[in-house]
C-alpha cells in the first residue's frame, strides 16, 4: 500500500462488519478499490470506528501541529522568482501535508514493527523498546496484538494491545520525545479512545496505557497508566459522542 493510499485510508472514516473484521476499503462498481462511505455502510450495516466516532471532538493538539507545519514551510521553502504569492502559499501548503504524510507513514511503519513483535514474527527496535516497558509495568504479562471487534452499542475498533487481565494499551507515534514526560503528552481523547476499546472488548477494565514512541528514535518510549477514576468519565464521554454522531449522520448500526 503506498503511502497516499495509506493517508486516504487513514483521513477517511473507518468501519467494521458485523464480525469485527475491518472494511476500510470496498470494491466499487468500476471494480476499483475506494475507501468505503457512509453509504457503503449503510448498505452492509457496518459500524463506525472508534476513531471516526472521536473525530467529531475538537482536537486542539492535532491542530497547533498542522498550524506549526504550515509555519515552518512558510518559512523555510525558497521562493522561486516570479512566483506569485498565491502561488507560494499553494507550495507551502502541498509541502505541510507532504511532512504530515511523511509523519503518517512512519507512525504506520512503527505500530506494524510493534504488532509484529507481539505477534511473533519479527523483532524490531520498537518493539523491543515498548516490551522492556510494558515488562516494567506488567511483568510476565501475555499479551493479543491488533485484536478487531463490533460492539452492541454501534461501533467496532481495532486494539493495539491488550491483556485478557483487563489491560488496554495504544500506541502513539511523536516527534521529540527526548526529556519529555509523559503526563504532559495526554489527552482525555487517548483516555476514551482506551475506554471505548475497553467496552468495546467487554473488558473488565484493570488499567488503560498510552504508550508513546519517537518517530526519529523508537528506543525512546513514554508511557501513561491511566488512573482508574477517570475510566468512567471518559467511557460516558465517548458514548456521548457516539450518540452524537449517529443523531448527526441519522445512522444507528445494530448487531444482527
Amino acid at each position: 500500500m503506498g503511502v497516499t493510499k495509506i493517508v486516504a485510508i487513514q483521513e477517511s472514516n473507518h468501519w467494521y462488519d458485523q464480525a469485527g473484521k475491518p472494511r476500510y476499503t470496498i470494491i466499487g462498481k468500476n471494480g476499483k478499490e475506494r475507501a468505503t462511505t457512509l453509504r457503503d455502510a449503510r448498505e452492509h450495516n457496518y459500524f463506525p470506528s472508534v476513531t471516526t466516532i472521536l473525530g467529531v471532538a475538537a482536537k486542539p493538539a492535532l491542530e497547533n501541529w498542522k498550524i506549526d507545519q504550515a509555519l515552518m514551510s512558510a518559512l523555510t521553502l525558497p521562493r522561486i522568482e516570479g512566483e506569485s504569492l498565491d502561488d507560494f502559499m499553494s507550495r507551502a501548503k502541498k509541502d505541510s501535508k507532504d511532512q504530515a504524510i511523511k509523519a503518517a507513514e512512519r507512525g504506520t511503519a512503527i505500530h506494524a514493527d510493534v504488532e509484529s513483535g507481539f505477534s511473533g514474527e519479527f523483532q524490531t527496535v520498537a518493539y523491543l523498546s515498548v516490551q522492556a516497558e510494558l515488562d516494567r509495568l506488567f511483568p510476565g504479562c501475555k499479551w493479543i496484538a491488533e485484536d478487531s471487534f463490533s460492539s452492541p452499542y454501534g461501533f467496532g475498533g481495532k486494539v493495539d494491545l491488550y491483556s485478557p487481565s483487563g489491560i488496554v494499551v495504544d500506541f502513539k507515534t511523536k516527534d521529540g520525545l527526548a526529556g519529555k514526560d509523559a503526563e504532559k503528552l495526554i489527552y482525555d481523547e487517548h483516555g476514551m479512545q482506551l475506554s471505548a476499546y475497553a467496552k468495546g472488548l467487554g473488558l473488565s477494565i484493570g488499567y488503560r496505557v498510552s504508550v508513546f514512541i519517537d518517530r526519529a528514535n523508537p528506543e525512546i518510549v513514554l508511557t501513561h497508566v491511566w488512573d482508574a477514576e477517570s475510566h468512567a468519565r471518559h467511557e460516558k464521554m465517548f458514548l456521548s459522542l457516539l450518540d452524537y454522531w449517529q443523531l448527526s449522520k441519522n445512522y444507528f448500526a445494530k448487531k444482527d
